[in-house]
C-alpha cells in the first residue's frame, strides 16, 4: 500500500469511472482537474495496476474553538475482479493508523451503505436537513458561476464566504470553514453539473437572508439551501448523511469541556476506551476536564467508565444522550458538541 505521488493521482480515474458510473463525464473532468491537486490517494496495486483505493480530500473544519484540516474520505473502491479479498479493509485501517500518527482527531465520509463502515467504527454524526423556500416573502437574484470562477469574482467569493461562515457559526459548533478558496471549489462543483447559485432577499426589506444552489445535468436537485428559519420550511425528514470515525482520541478529546452550569469547576475520571483497530486509542486514560477543555493521559488506574470508540463518538457528537450510557457521577456535566453541519459532497 502507498499514497500516490501528485503526478500519479490521475491514474486512479480508471478505477473511479468503473466504480462510479453514475457520475457524469463533466463532473469527473472537474474532479480530476481540480480536486486531486491537493488530495491524498492511498492505493493497493498488483502488477502495476491499482486494484483498490480511498481518496482523502482535505477540508478545514471548525471543531468548537479549534480548526483542523480533516480528510473527507471519498472514492473508496475496489476493482470488480478483486473484491471480497480484504483490500478495502487493509486500506481503511492503514489510513486510520496514519491519521492517528498525524494527530488528526477524526475522519468523515458519506457512506454508500452504512453497513460497509460500521465494522470500522464509523457512526453517523450528521443528518442532512431537507428544507425548501417558503413561497412568499422572498425575491431572488441569480449569480453568474462563470464570473464567480473568474479572477474578477474573487471579491464576491470573499463576501459569500463571510456570509456563509457567519451563518454556520451561529448555529453549529462543527462545520467546514468557509473561505474564498472553499467558495471557488464549490462553484466549480456546481458548474460541472450545469448548476446555478441564487441569492435570496427579504421581499419587504431587501436584505440578504439566504443562498440556494440547484444542480444536476439530467435531474435538477438542491445542492444547498442556507437561510433563516423564517424563510424556509421542512420538505422531508432529515436523512442520515455523514459518518465519522475518531482516529486520535487524545486530540479529539481536547475539544470537549464541562458545561458552564456544571456544579464543580473540574472533573476527573478514569476512562477505558476500547478500540480494536487503532492500538494507541485502546486503553485506560485519566481524563481531566474543566470549562475550557480537557486533557487525556495514559493511566494504570482501575477504570470508572468503559466505552467503545464508536459509542464515544456518538455521545460527544450529540447523537447519544449521557443518560443512555451506564456511567458515573458527573457524566451529565460534560458538554457534547452543540450541533454538526457537514454537507460536503466530494
Amino acid at each position: 500500500m502507498r499514497y500516490l505521488k501528485e503526478e500519479e493521482r490521475w491514474k486512479s480515474r480508471d478505477l473511479w469511472e468503473e466504480a462510479f458510473p453514475e457520475d457524469s463525464r463533466e463532473f469527473d473532468d472537474y474532479y480530476f482537474r481540480e480536486k486531486i491537486k491537493n488530495n491524498r490517494i492511498i492505493v493497493k496495486e498488483e502488477a502495476g495496476r491499482i486494484i483498490s483505493m480511498a481518496q482523502l480530500n482535505p477540508y478545514l473544519v471548525r471543531v468548537r474553538d479549534r480548526e483542523y484540516v480533516l480528510p473527507y474520505i471519498v472514492g473508496v473502491a475496489t476493482r470488480k475482479d478483486c473484491r471480497h479479498q480484504g483490500h478495502m479493509r487493509d486500506i481503511l485501517i492503514k489510513m486510520m493508523e496514519d491519521m492517528q500518527k498525524e494527530e488528526v482527531p477524526f475522519v468523515f465520509l458519506m457512506p454508500a451503505a452504512e453497513a460497509i463502515y460500521r465494522p470500522f467504527g464509523f457512526r453517523f454524526i450528521f443528518s442532512q436537513p431537507k428544507w425548501k423556500k417558503k413561497k412568499e416573502g422572498l425575491t431572488e437574484r441569480q449569480l453568474s458561476l462563470e464570473t464567480l470562477l473568474s479572477e474578477e469574482g474573487k471579491t464576491d467569493r470573499q463576501w459569500i464566504a463571510s456570509w456563509q461562515q457567519r451563518f454556520l457559526e451561529e448555529r453549529w459548533e462543527v462545520h467546514t470553514v468557509r473561505d474564498e478558496g472553499y467558495i471557488r471549489e464549490i462553484c466549480g462543483e456546481i458548474a460541472s453539473e450545469a448548476g446555478e447559485w441564487n441569492l435570496l432577499y427579504d421581499a419587504r426589506t431587501g436584505s440578504l437572508v439566504g443562498m440556494e444552489s440547484i444542480w444536476g445535468l439530467e435531474k435538477k436537485e438542491q445542492r444547498f439551501l442556507y437561510a433563516d428559519s423564517a424563510y424556509t420550511e421542512q420538505a422531508a425528514p432529515d436523512k442520515p448523511a455523514i459518518m465519522a470515525r475518531i482516529t486520535n482520541v487524545q486530540e479529539f478529546l481536547k475539544n470537549v469541556c464541562l458545561k458552564q452550569d456544571a456544579p464543580e469547576e473540574t472533573l476527573s475520571l478514569v476512562l477505558e476506551i476500547k478500540d480494536p483497530l487503532i492500538r494507541e486509542n485502546n486503553g485506560v486514560f485519566q481524563w481531566n476536564l474543566d470549562r475550557n477543555g480537557a486533557v487525556l493521559a495514559v493511566s494504570e488506574k482501575k477504570p470508572e467508565l468503559s466505552m467503545e470508540i464508536d459509542q464515544l463518538a456518538e455521545w460527544l457528537f450529540g447523537r447519544l444522550a449521557a443518560d443512555e450510557i451506564p456511567g458515573i457521577r458527573g457524566l451529565s456535566w460534560i458538554r457534547p458538541f452543540q450541533g454538526v453541519f457537514l454537507d460536503e459532497v466530494v
